[in-house]
C-alpha cells in the first residue's frame, strides 16, 4: 500500500504540493419525495469557469470515520473512510467538485445499502427495476446540496473548519458529530470558501461507482432506457442524463447472484446512444472470485457489447498477474484514471 493514507502522512496536500480542501459533512440532503442522504463534499483545488461535479458511490464498509472506528473489522479499513475518499478523489480531480453520496443505511454498520435510489435487499443486493426515480432523487440532491451550500455563511464554514481541528481527538472516543471532518494535518482550508462557484446544477458530470455502489450505476441504466420511451413533453426529465459525461465502473460487485454488471442488449444499446465515456477498472477480486464465476462473464458481456455498439469505452485489468485480495481491491480508487 502507498503511504498516502497513512496516519502520520499531512493529506492536506495533493500528490503534487498542492493544498487540498478539507471535505465537509452536510447531512440529510432531501431529494425525492422524502428521501435524503448525507453528502461528503469538497470544492476544487484549481479554479476554472465550469468545474465538472464528481459523484462517488463507494463500497460495502465505506463509512463515515467514527462508525468505521467503532466496528472490529471495519477499523481495520478506515483509511478508506468518506472523508478521506472525497480528498483522495480531489486530488486526482482537481477542477472538479466531489460529492460522495453515502448509503441511506449500513447494515450492520458494513454493507452498503443505496435504497434510495435502487431497491435493495437488507445489505444492499439490488433488486433493479425500470424506474426507481433515482436519477430524479440525484438531480433533486444536486440542488438542494447547491442551494445548501450557497446558504452558508463565511462563519459557517469557519465552524465545519474549526469542528475539523477536533476530529483527530474525537475519532479515538467514536464520537464525532454531523458536519465536522477529518483534518490530518491540523490545519484547515475552508471548503468551498467565500468566492467558489457551488452553482453544481449547471455542472457536467461524472459519476463513479466503486465495488457495492456500481449498483447505482447499474439502475441508471434502466432508467436511461425508461426516459427514453417516455413521450416528448416528459423529456424535461433528461435533463440530468444529457449533463453526464462520464460513468466508472471500479471493481463491481455485490452478493446477488446476477446483475453484478448489466448485459440486456436494449439497456447497453440505450446507453451506448447517449454518447456517455464508459471507464472500466476490475481487479482479481472481483472477477477472478470462483465462487462468484457470473462477475467475469457479465463484466466480460457488458465491456464487448459496449464496443460493438461504437461506445467509447477504456478498460483496465489491474494487479492482473497478483493474488486477489481486499487491499488491492481499495486500491483501485487509488489508481484508477
Amino acid at each position: 500500500m502507498s503511504s498516502f493514507f497513512r496516519s502520520d502522512v499531512k493529506l492536506s496536500r495533493t500528490m503534487s504540493g498542492q493544498a487540498c480542501p478539507v471535505p465537509i459533512r452536510l447531512c440529510a440532503i432531501p431529494g425525492f419525495e422524502g428521501r435524503t442522504n448525507d453528502i461528503v463534499y469538497s470544492a476544487p483545488i484549481r479554479t476554472t469557469e465550469r468545474p465538472s461535479l464528481l459523484i462517488f458511490f463507494g463500497g460495502d464498509i465505506q463509512d463515515f470515520t467514527e462508525n468505521m472506528q467503532s466496528h472490529r473489522d471495519n477499523r481495520n479499513y478506515v483509511k478508506w473512510n468518506l472523508e478521506n475518499t472525497a480528498q483522495l478523489l480531489q486530488s486526482k480531480f482537481p477542477d472538479c467538485q466531489v460529492m460522495v453520496v453515502r448509503p441511506s443505511r449500513m447494515e450492520y454498520k458494513t454493507f452498503s445499502c443505496y435504497k434510495n435510489f435502487v431497491p435493495c435487499t437488507d445489505c444492499g443486493a439490488p433488486r433493479h427495476t425500470p424506474m426507481h426515480n433515482g436519477l430524479i432523487h440525484l438531480e433533486k440532491l444536486i440542488c438542494n446540496l447547491s442551494e445548501r451550500l450557497q446558504s452558508m455563511t463565511e462563519s459557517d464554514f469557519e465552524a465545519a473548519a474549526a469542528a475539523s481541528r477536533k476530529a483527530i481527538v474525537a475519532e479515538s472516543q467514536h464520537s464525532l458529530k454531523c458536519d465536522t471532518v477529518v483534518n490530518w494535518d491540523g490545519r484547515d482550508k475552508v471548503s468551498p470558501g467565500p468566492g467558489t462557484t457551488t452553482d453544481l446544477e449547471n455542472c457536467d458530470i461524472k459519476l463513479i461507482g466503486f465495488s457495492k455502489g456500481c449498483v447505482v450505476l447499474n439502475q441508471f441504466l434502466y432508467e436511461f432506457h425508461y426516459f427514453k420511451t417516455l413521450k416528448s413533453e416528459d423529456s424535461s426529465l433528461l435533463k440530468i442524463v444529457s449533463k453526464i459525461k462520464d460513468m466508472y465502473w471500479l471493481d463491481g460487485g455485490h452478493s446477488g447472484g446476477k446483475n453484478t454488471w448489466i448485459t440486456s442488449r436494449p439497456l447497453l444499446e440505450t446507453l451506448s446512444g447517449l454518447g456517455i465515456k464508459i471507464h472500466v477498472h476490475v481487479s482479481p477480486y472481483q472477477i477472478q472470485d470462483e465462487r462468484r464465476p457470473w462477475i467475469r462473464k457479465e463484466e466480460k458481456a457488458f465491456s464487448d457489447t459496449l464496443r460493438k455498439q461504437g461506445t467509447a469505452l477504456d478498460r483496465t485489468v489491474h494487479f492482473e498477474n497478483l493474488p486477489a485480495n481486499l487491499m488491492q481491491h481499495f486500491d483501485i480508487i487509488k489508481i484508477f484514471d
